[in-house]
């Protein structure tokens, strides 16, 4: 089995449970996902399967878009819901709608952006979150990161809900925090729904309670996407029937297609059957197989 399934991820669930579940109901081992969520958060999960798994940076590189539930006047340790209060600011006159829609306009573009402590991101060889509820206190860099959109949708204080279009590692837990740094209000993340990576939707995921009904071994080619609509952005490029044996091999071949030196395309044989990835070397004309997938009768 190999394929894409999109999940609805509940809330109060983690990532890895999601995969877990799914390898016990397919019974297969080579299961993992396209980028985590929190386990406050909800919505959109790529849980890949088989060789899908080989193209999960695809997923994980892509941009997202979220749907961000703010609560400004306190602030976390975890800057979301699930961390112990830390602060509550006093705050004579709420911010008006205006305010807060100029504040948002500084966060758009290329930006800096500190991760929050209770991360995943590796310091010193260990995950960050694991440091800080061990006590330590960390100072992790500043990262730079890509938001294409923030709109207002709500604005009834203390709570504000925005729609975000973003590049990879942004942490919304870190706008939130930031914003409220911005507005002198403070404020954390209350919920959060991922409802896009790349062109995939929540609209088109499956609820845990729809797949319990409907997801087993036999069913999961009416349930999952072929592993190459991780790379649907790339141009497809056929390999010849002489030149197959050399590709399964991983050695470089002819093509009639030329592209830009370091290109990447999806490779198929002549039957339509994907056969992974290949990456052109314009100064010898070939392509080099980038990731070879056999498929399997």
């Amino acid at each position: 089995m190999h394929g894409i399934l999109l999940v609805d991820k509940p809330r109060g669930w983690t990532s890895h449970d999601v995969v877990a579940w799914v390898r016990r109901r397919l019974r297969v081992r080579s299961v993992g996902h396209g980028g985590t969520l929190d386990p406050a958060a909800e919505g959109l999960l790529l849980v890949v399967v088989g060789a899908a798994t080989r193209l999960a940076q695809y997923a994980i590189d892509a941009d997202k878009s979220y749907v961000a539930h703010i609560v400004l006047g306190a602030s976390t340790t975890t800057e979301d819901l699930e961390g112990e209060l830390r602060e509550r600011h006093r705050v004579q006159t709420p911010p008006p709608r205006a305010v807060i829609e100029s504040t948002l306009e500084h966060f758009l573009g290329t930006i800096q952006q500190v991760p929050p402590a209770y991360s995943s991101i590796k310091v010193g060889g260990i995950a960050a979150h694991r440091q800080a509820r061990r006590g330590a206190t960390l100072e992790l860099r500043a990262r730079t990161v890509t938001v294409r959109r923030l709109e207002l949708l709500t604005y009834d204080y203390p709570d504000l809900v925005v729609a975000i279009d973003c590049g990879k590692g942004f942490y919304v837990r870190a706008f939130a925090r930031d914003l409220g740094d911005q507005l002198g209000t403070g404020a954390y993340l209350h919920g959060l729904v991922r409802t896009r990576i790349g062109s995939f939707t929540l609209a088109e995921a499956w609820s845990i309670e729809a797949l319990q009904e409907v997801l087993a071994p036999d069913t999961w080619p009416l349930v999952a996407y072929h592993p190459d609509a991780l790379v649907s952005q790339l141009p497809i490029l056929r390999i010849p029937d002489p030149q197959l044996t050399a590709w399964y091999h991983g050695a470089p071949v002819r093509c009639r297609v030329t592209a830009s030196h370091g290109s990447l395309a999806r490779a198929y044989a002549p039957d339509g059957t994907w056969i992974g990835l290949a990456r052109y070397d314009a100064d010898r004309r070939f392509w080099h197989p980038e990731l070879v997938h056999r498929a399997r009768g």
